[in-house]
C-alpha cells in the first residue's frame, strides 16, 4: 500500500496483504478497482448509446467485444513489452494487463464488429471512446494501493511510500504518480462528456481525445520509476503514435469542414 503525507504516517504493510474486509470476506482493492471501472464504464457506455440508433443486444454484445479487447490487447502487450521476464511463455492468466494494450485491443475488437455486422465503427468511437480515460483513472487508484506503477524518489509535498517485502523501494518517499494520472484523466473524461453533453463530439473530438490522452502519458511516463535509464519508454512510443493519429485526424476533419463549409471562417 502507499501512505500519503496529507493522510496518515506510517507505513502499512506489503501490497500482498492489500486488501479490503467485509464480513471476513478479503476483497483485493486493486482486484475491485479494475473490476469498478468496468462497471462504470459500463454504465457510461449504455447512457451515451441512447443517442444513436444501436439496439440494447447490439450495445451488449459491443461491450462483450470490448471486453474481450481489453483483456486479450492488454495482456498481450504486457508479454510482448516484458518477453525475457516471462521467458517467452504466454499465460493468459498469469500475465498482467497494461493500459494500451486494453485500449488498442478494445478498439480492434470494435472495429471487428463494425466490419463483421456492418455497423459505424465512427459512432462506436462516439459511445466507446469517452470512458477508457475514467477506466483509466479508476485503474490508476487501484496502482497506487498496490504499489505498482510507481513514481520516481521524491520527498516533497505528497510523497508516498510503499512496502513491499521484496521491492528494493521498500520505504522509499516516491512521487504519486498513480493519483496525478487519476486527477489528469478523470479530468480528460470530464470534458469529453461535457462536449458530448452538448452534441458536438464528432471526429475531430476523436482525434484532440487521442492527443490529450497520447501527451498526458507520454509527459507523465518521464515520473514514473521504470522510465530510469531511458530516453523513451516503449509507452511513451505509442502515445507519440496516439498523439500523432489525433494530429492526422483533426487536420483531416478541419480541411473537410473546410471544403464543406467555404463561407463558415469567414
Amino acid at each position: 500500500m502507499y501512505t500519503n503525507d496529507w493522510l496518515a504516517e506510517g507505513i502499512v504493510e506489503g501490497c500482498e496483504t492489500e486488501v479490503m474486509t467485509m464480513q471476513n470476506i478479503q476483497i483485493p482493492i486493486y482486484g475491485l478497482m479494475i473490476l469498478l471501472s468496468l462497471v462504470v464504464n459500463i454504465f457510461v457506455v449504455i447512457l451515451l448509446s441512447n443517442k444513436y440508433d444501436f439496439t440494447k443486444i447490439e450495445i451488449m454484445c459491443l461491450i462483450l467485444y470490448e471486453g474481450i479487447g481489453i483483456i486479450l490487447g492488454g495482456k498481450i502487450l504486457t508479454f510482448i513489452q516484458n518477453y525475457q521476464e516471462y521467458n517467452g511463455e504466454f499465460d493468459l492468466i498469469g500475465t498482467g494487463l497494461t493500459s494500451y494494450g486494453g485500449a488498442i485491443g478494445a478498439l480492434l475488437f470494435l472495429l471487428v464488429f463494425s466490419v463483421q455486422f456492418q455497423k459505424s465503427f465512427q459512432k462506436m468511437l462516439f459511445i466507446f471512446l469517452p470512458p477508457i480515460p475514467l477506466m483509466y483513472g479508476i485503474g490508476k487508484i487501484g496502482c497506487s494501493f498496490a504499489g505498482c506503477c510507481h513514481g520516481i524518489e521524491y520527498t516533497g509535498l505528497g510523497s508516498v511510500a510503499h512496502r513491499h517485502t521484496n521491492d528494493i523501494i521498500s520505504n522509499t518517499r516516491l512521487f504519486p504518480v498513480q493519483l496525478v494520472e487519476t486527477i489528469v484523466f478523470l479530468g480528460i473524461f470530464i470534458c469529453m462528456i461535457y462536449v458530448h453533453w452538448r452534441n458536438r463530439f464528432d471526429m475531430k473530438m476523436v482525434g484532440i481525445s487521442f492527443i490529450l490522452c497520447g501527451i498526458s502519458k507520454f509527459l507523465l511516463d518521464f515520473l514514473r520509476m521504470s522510465h530510469i535509464g531511458q530516453i523513451i519508454s516503449s509507452n511513451q512510443w505509442i502515445s507519440l503514435v496516439f498523439a500523432f493519429v489525433g494530429i492526422f485526424m483533426v487536420i483531416k476533419e478541419s480541411r473537410r469542414s473546410i471544403v464543406e463549409n467555404p463561407w463558415k471562417e469567414e
